[in-house]
């Protein structure tokens, strides 16, 4: 059998120093998380450089979208909650290579709630752009044109 006698008169330096560490340590883990888990406000993409992510309202959707040369936005013609999956099958991958092309990735919001907004455009590429956002920033998008079988093209 163990026996363990600790005397709190003697060991308290020790005990003191303890709890100071293990204060310390659990702050550092919350700082860390809480940084971690903050949403970028910019993104990177090789042809432009930095650009911002924030968009509050509609006049700033177009703005994001005239930045990847989009000539004119239209119109909005939907808006919708959608629930990014906490685990991604193959044509999720796909889907998020095709933003990490331009500098997101939506995998840090595996099983979050996000906000898709459609918007008609007039461009080469396509005749709709798709943004998905969370908490006002642009964590991913696409172009398409529903009928011509090209399926989802990167915003760039």
């Amino acid at each position: 059998m163990l026996y363990l006698n600790i005397q709190p008169k003697k060991h308290k330096p020790a005990i003191i120093a303890a709890a100071v560490i293990l204060a310390l340590f659990t702050a550092a883990c919350a700082v860390s998380l809480s940084v971690s888990r903050q949403i970028s406000a910019t993104a990177t993409r090789d042809e432009a450089g930095e650009y911002s992510l924030t968009v509050k309202n509609d006049e700033q959707a177009k703005a994001f979208l005239q930045g990847f040369g989009i000539e004119k936005v239209i119109e909005k013609t939907g808006r919708e909650k959608v629930i990014i999956p906490k685990s991604f099958n193959s044509v999720y991958e796909k889907y998020n290579e095709i933003q990490k092309r331009v500098g997101l990735d939506l995998s840090r919001y595996k099983g979050k709630s996000a906000l898709k907004v459609t918007y008609k455009i007039e461009s080469e590429k396509a005749g709709y752009a798709v943004l998905l956002l969370y908490k006002n920033r642009v964590i991913g998008g696409h172009l398409t044109s529903p009928g011509d079988g090209r399926g989802y093209l990167p915003l760039a």
